[in-house]
């Protein structure tokens, strides 16, 4: 018996794990690499499906550039002056940390004086530094860091809306371009890979800007009523903390709310202004959303938790921004790849 004889190995399915192997550390090297220049672009493309029905509607009665300048321009102010109030804000609250910090020690000195009573927490505080004077110094440098994500915002911003002006001007061509380099049944093809895109990303972000302005205005209107300061910025940060599945509406309603018990003097407002705000995060995640957004996701769960920690880790905040996106956009590719098909599958919320 000789070795022809002898089964051949079947070597695909790991030379396929291999290829995804390289390609995935590959990819986890450059998204970091090109942080500066891939997320403002992203950033971009992803306010260029909220506008581009918009921009259609302009092009039917105004000239080419008039349209792209009118919706590009507005775009880029409205995100530069959303930077510029969230920064100053940012600046402000840290310029107030002093009273903050006052206040703060005030309310928690009981507070510590029964937590070193606690056999298995006292210890943890049990050291010569107060409890109050500790929680201050870490609630200055998370202020701190807050101040410099804000300043990083603000030329992200702008170049989110410089990336816009070319996609915007550039959406149109795309088509004629894949039909001029391809066969015909290959760019059809292509193109409907992108047209699925299209339509799961509009679908999805205009859902989820509407309820993200049901749930922010409302909020902010409330937290401005009760004298909370800063009403702005939570209201932005309740927006921006409402595109980010489940830890996104813990940070927005317990950020303001405790800013609120710390600010007021009276704390029984205090309680009514979080159980209020408590109804309006509970209203939008149980009819609000569900009635707009519906099947639009089509992700699992545990599959949208992996994508959060992923592209947080990666990109911080707004990593966890696009997360939801940029994984059905994966999805959908998956499902155009016979290789990789069973995985999309596998990712998919089927509803059972």
């Amino acid at each position: 018996m000789t070795d022809s004889h002898l089964p051949t190995p079947n070597l695909t399915p790991l030379r396929v794990a291999a290829y995804g192997l390289v390609v995935l550390v590959g990819t986890w090297y450059l998204l970091g690499e090109l942080t500066d220049v891939l997320r403002p672009l992203l950033l971009a493309v992803f306010l260029g499906y909220v506008l581009l029905p918009w921009y259609n509607r302009l092009r039917l009665h105004l000239p080419v550039p008039l349209a792209l300048g009118l919706l590009a321009g507005g775009t880029s102010l409205v995100l530069v002056g959303i930077a510029a109030v969230v920064t100053t804000s940012l600046v402000d609250l840290s310029l107030q940390l002093p009273e903050l910090q006052m206040k703060l020690g005030t309310k928690i000195h009981a507070l510590g004086e029964w937590l070193h009573s606690l056999p298995t927490v006292g210890a943890y505080f049990d050291t010569k530094q107060p409890l109050e004077q500790r929680l201050a110094e870490e609630m200055t440098q998370g202020a701190k860091r807050l101040v410099g994500v804000a300043a990083l915002a603000l030329p992200e911003a702008l170049a989110a809306g410089l990336y816009l002006l070319f996609l915007l001007m550039e959406a149109g061509k795309f088509p004629v371009r894949v039909r001029r380099i391809y066969v015909r049944d290959r760019a059809e093809q292509i193109l409907d890979v992108f047209g699925r895109i299209n339509a799961a990303v509009i679908s999805y972000l205009k859902a989820k800007v509407t309820s993200s302005l049901c749930l922010a205005l409302p909020a902010g209107m409330v937290l401005m009523f009760f004298g909370v300061k800063f009403a702005i910025l939570w209201a932005v940060l309740t927006f921006v903390c409402n595109f980010i599945p489940y830890v996104g509406s813990v940070v927005a309603y317990s950020l303001p709310v405790g800013f609120a018990f710390l600010m007021l003097d009276d704390w029984q407002t205090a309680v009514v202004l979080g159980v209020l705000l408590f109804a309006l995060h509970a209203t939008s995640a149980s009819f609000i959303e569900p009635m707009l957004l519906g099947r639009a996701v089509g992700l699992s769960p545990i599959v949208i938790l992996a994508a959060l920690s992923v592209w947080g880790v990666r990109w911080g905040l707004p990593g966890m921004f696009l997360a939801v996106p940029l994984t059905m956009v994966v999805k959908i590719v998956l499902e155009h790849v016979d290789l990789t098909r069973s995985v999309s599958r596998l990712i998919m919320d089927d509803g059972k």
